[in-house]
């Protein structure tokens, strides 16, 4: 029976590896309880198989005269009940020490987080996704003849909506020069939209602006140990 429960549990903790040492932990804890339950068994089988072995030859037998008990007979039931007393006590603090082990092993990983320069690189990701998401759509908006299509007006609120979210990302991650492009090639883009004609700039100069912006992203994708993160989470 103890075989069939330990084949389980370790059948169970490969079916889910790579969940986490919390979850492994917690895992580990029925198979220490099944293993030391198992123990105890056997230790209290063995402890009640040798007593009855060791008092059996001691027992008179039928019709017979019992001999005069010697003092060794006398005192061996007793060695062998206290050394069965000792052995099942060993097992028991054995067991408490591994499920304190394990417990302590939980509330370690528990308390366990992500290291500064994880979160960094996981919201410089997100960030990156953001900026890729608007550039599309940016270069949708300055493709030939979109400036008078009728959802021109529709698209360029989208791009102002997204470029306002993009900005607080790299704002709160204190990302200055992906930030500096994004309004740079947001003021060029209004400038070509607005209502004063001398002020529209030339499509080749919204062009590179859209291309450093661009540029600018791909920086969020490398992981750069000098960042100000200051092992804190921006």
């Amino acid at each position: 029976m103890l075989y069939r429960v330990l084949a389980g549990e370790f059948q169970a903790k490969r079916s889910a590896a790579g969940r986490g040492p919390r979850a492994g932990a917690r895992r580990l804890l029925p198979l220490a309880a099944a293993l030391i339950t198992g123990l105890l068994v056997s230790a209290c089988s063995g402890t009640v198989s040798s007593s009855i072995k060791t008092l059996a030859p001691s027992l008179p037998a039928r019709n017979t005269t019992a001999p005069a008990p010697t003092a060794q007979a006398a005192t061996s039931p007793a060695a062998s009940s206290s050394s069965g007393s000792s052995l099942i006590w060993l097992w028991v603090i054995l067991g408490l020490l591994i499920l304190i082990a394990l417990i302590v092993l939980i509330a370690r990983s528990g308390r366990r987080g992500p290291k500064p320069a994880e979160v960094w690189q996981s919201r410089a990701m997100d960030a990156y996704a953001k900026g890729a998401a608007l550039y599309d759509a940016m270069q949708l908006a300055e493709a030939p003849g979109a400036l008078v299509a009728p959802d021109a007006a529709a698209r360029w609120a989208d791009i102002q909506r997204r470029a306002d979210d993009l900005g607080q990302t790299l704002y709160a991650k204190r990302a200055a020069d992906e930030l500096a492009a994004l309004g740079s090639v947001r003021r060029e883009m209004a400038a070509e939209r607005g209502t004063d004609v001398a002020a529209v700039p030339p499509p080749e100069e919204v062009r590179g602006r859209l291309q450093a912006f661009r540029a600018s992203l791909q920086a969020l994708r490398e992981p750069d140990d000098g960042r100000p993160y200051n092992g804190r989470p921006y």
